[in-house]
């Protein structure tokens, strides 16, 4: 992922989740990573600055994952996107929407493999 510094957002209701996958990429990449644990929190921050790539959890309370998508999406149609969950159908919500999905737990080498893939 060479030229400009890339920025993604983690949005997972389970801290120990978001900063163990925000570890993963700050460790193996020059990526500038933001985790957030409140879904209206995080798509604030979507709709106020924006990022390269949301990696999110599906299932949240308040406001699931690809309901943050949607909304994001008004403003930032071409926002990049990873779903993740550790719920069974989680692969179908992902396939359904036309969305990157990685199932919990996360391999980090998928993960990372999977980041490259969505941002070149």
């Amino acid at each position: 992922m060479r030229g400009r510094v890339r920025s993604v957002f983690v949005l997972d209701d389970d801290q120990e989740q978001a900063e163990l996958l925000a570890s993963a990429l700050r460790a193996s990449t020059t990526i500038v990573v933001r985790t957030f644990t409140d879904p209206i929190r995080a798509l604030a921050a979507l709709n106020e600055e924006g990022t390269d790539l949301l990696v999110a959890d599906i299932a949240m309370p308040w406001m699931d994952g690809v309901d943050v998508v949607s909304s994001a999406r008004v403003k930032r149609p071409d926002l990049k996107v990873i779903l993740v969950s550790g719920a069974e159908h989680g692969a179908e919500i992902a396939r359904r929407n036309g969305l990157p999905f990685l199932a919990k737990p996360i391999d980090v080498d998928a993960l990372l493999a999977k980041v490259r893939d969505v941002l070149l």
